[in-house]
């Protein structure tokens, strides 16, 4: 009798922490900006289409932003790449500035943090990922914060912003 309440009780437990393990989302694909709901379309200086490449593992998710900018033939692109453990990961940016990056779940939602530092000052960016139902909406909302020091009465230093992509039908090549 001992036994089987041992047994009974160890297979409650096993259940429970399988119930309770991180469900996550994959937002592996390619991406393209809906330039009439996001708000980075429509900034000071507008940019143009904006593709992101993303490619998740268990371990880790590179997004690749390429950006058009008007009246510019070159398309930019940058890649960074997170540990899906939440630990840091230091990449040289196209700049040749060293990027912190982290990341970490929220539920099914996927956070993204990065520092760098651009003319002597420390930019830091918060990204939340998240999928619609269907899977085919990516909505991002952005936080950027640039510490310039600035201490006068309303200095702004953090913007915030969403943007929204649709996934395309090209396929990601493994």
């Amino acid at each position: 009798m001992r036994q089987s309440r041992f047994v009974i009780s160890t297979i409650a437990i096993l259940f429970s922490l399988e119930g309770s393990a991180q469900e996550t989302t994959d937002f592996s694909g390619v991406w393209q900006m809906d330039s009439s709901r996001s708000e980075s379309a429509h900034q000071a200086v507008p940019i143009g289409p904006v593709t992101l490449i993303i490619k998740q593992n268990a371990a880790e998710v590179s997004i690749e932003t390429r950006r058009a900018q008007k009246h510019k033939p070159a398309i930019s692109s940058e890649t960074l790449t997170f540990k899906l453990d939440g630990s840091e990961n230091s990449i040289v940016g196209n700049s040749g500035a060293q990027i912190q990056a982290t990341a970490h779940w929220d539920g099914r939602k996927l956070i993204t943090e990065t520092s760098r530092n651009i003319q002597g000052s420390t930019v830091t960016t918060m990204h939340v990922f998240s999928l619609d139902a269907s899977g085919k909406e990516l909505t991002i909302d952005k936080t950027l914060t640039v510490q310039h020091g600035y201490q006068f009465a309303g200095a702004n230093n953090t913007g915030t912003g969403k943007d929204v992509f649709i996934k395309s039908r090209a396929s990601l090549k493994k």
